[in-house]
């Protein structure tokens, strides 16, 4: 058994897991990646299409349990055997796992460093008045990570959290101007529930309708950070 294939081998199967699979914010570091460098992990819309991100995924998945098994198998015959069941439990576990690791991480945290918004769960309904009244109802979760708790302004961007961004309900949702809504999270805790943003619209259209993966604008001390995790 040579120690730096067995290296490489289960650094490529850990690598394909960590690549393929969702973690705690929803999405995984594959899709990320792609978007980082400019390709959707799917072939024609999020969600739709060939799963770019699985594709390959899966195949590195499948190089790196070969040659780990592989190198292992003379040594370890047990091991290699049963390697299928931890390489299962750990694809099983994973977003688990990074969940409760994040809480390791941040432990020390404040403010914002300390907060997560999981944008895959979220989604609001508007409804939008021609008399230039907007009200949004999302629904929303977000994480405090670490031990001590922390106080929490969130505003959803309507207009960021839709997709076709030509026509005329784009320009109504852009002249939209929400009210900011306070939260406190508790340490170590998660918020999830329902909140009513109201506002004004500029160029009021009279709509209604609902969003998902809703990009959210949020202030802690003074700070505001826009949680867009650019899901396509």
């Amino acid at each position: 058994m040579s120690r730096t294939r067995l290296v490489f081998s289960g650094g490529l199967l850990l690598f394909a897991i960590i690549f393929t699979f969702k973690h705690h914010l929803g999405f995984s570091v594959g899709d990320s990646l792609l978007l980082f460098i400019g390709i959707s992990p799917y072939t024609t819309s999020y969600l739709s299409g060939v799963h770019i991100t699985m594709y390959f995924g899966l195949g590195m998945l499948a190089c790196g349990y070969y040659l780990t098994r592989k190198e292992i198998m003379c040594t370890f015959p047990l091991v290699a055997k049963t390697l299928w069941i931890a390489v299962l439990a750990i694809i099983l576990c994973y977003s688990f796992m990074t969940d409760k690791l994040m809480y390791v991480v941040k432990w020390g945290a404040t403010g914002m460093n300390s907060i997560s918004y999981m944008q895959n769960d979220s989604s609001c309904t508007y409804d939008v008045s021609s008399n230039g009244y907007a009200l949004a109802t999302c629904e929303l979760t977000l994480k405090n990570y670490s031990n001590s708790a922390v106080a929490v302004m969130v505003k959803p961007d309507l207009y960021g959290s839709y997709s076709n961004q030509d026509d005329p309900l784009s320009e109504s949702l852009q002249s939209v101007h929400l009210e900011a809504r306070p939260i406190r999270i508790e340490p170590r805790k998660t918020f999830t529930g329902t909140l009513k943003f109201s506002g004004v619209a500029e160029s009021p259209l009279e709509v209604r309708g609902r969003l998902k993966d809703i990009v959210l604008d949020v202030e802690v001390d003074g700070r505001n950070t826009v949680f867009d995790y650019d899901i396509p």
